[in-house]
């Protein structure tokens, strides 16, 4: 397969140092630029050949203005986020307006490398602790709370936000066809979905599929 090239944007030592023995020590990942300040980066990406660009926002300025500028730059690239804990609508405001996949500072080696494959095929990843305030709506704005640790081990899911809402309706009980009126999708739309998510998660049952969200925290173990 041709390398994935990519762009680090950030100005945390340690993350980028992180980063860039992950990426040297992959023959399918190649460092084409590493830049510190928002302006770098604007620069660096005009013309880039990158497909991976791995934006740490707890030190990069996330505005809308500077999405737009990375996608009129390279529309073609994708943009993998990596953040300290922040609100639900942080996130959700990121991942609206063009961030690909979204992880937190302390994932490990082994989901920064599945996120990095993931990102550079479009497809959208998501720290489990993304995925848990994503989808719990949690008040206290916060990616943890006591049953999950901040700096546990969060598996990533590899699921799009329509699968999501649907793990967490059958978890909670919904019937297809009730789902299908909430999501105002047909029943036949349901079943192909939740056939894709058992399948994607290697799942063959209903019971297993909830006993997978409260696993992932999506919904309460209660």
């Amino acid at each position: 397969m041709n390398q994935i090239k990519i762009i680090v944007a950030g100005n945390n030592y340690l993350l980028k140092a992180g980063l860039e023995a992950l990426i040297e020590k992959s023959t399918d990942f190649k460092l084409i630029a590493e830049v510190s300040t928002e302006a770098e980066l604007l620069s660096k990406v005009q013309g880039s050949k990158a497909s991976v660009l791995i934006l740490d926002l707890s030190t990069i300025s996330y505005t809308t203005e500077l999405l737009n500028g990375i996608k009129k730059a390279a529309p073609g690239i994708q943009i993998l986020a990596i953040n300290a804990q922040q609100p639900k609508h942080f996130i959700s405001k990121a991942l609206e307006t063009g961030v690909t996949s979204y992880l937190m500072l302390h994932c490990d080696k082994e989901e920064i490398t599945e996120a990095i494959y993931k990102t550079a095929q479009g497809e959208r990843f998501l720290c489990g602790h993304i995925v848990e305030i994503l989808i719990s709506g949690n008040k206290k704005n916060e990616l943890h709370d006591s049953n999950c640790p901040l700096y546990s081990y969060c598996e990533g899911v590899n699921v799009s936000e329509r699968e999501m809402e649907i793990i967490k309706c059958v978890a909670e009980g919904y019937s297809n066809q009730e789902i299908a009126d909430k999501l105002f999708l047909s029943v036949h739309t349901i079943t192909t979905h939740r056939k894709n998510i058992m399948n994607k998660l290697g799942i063959n049952n209903t019971a297993g599929l909830v006993m997978y969200a409260v696993r992932e925290q999506l919904i309460s173990s209660n």
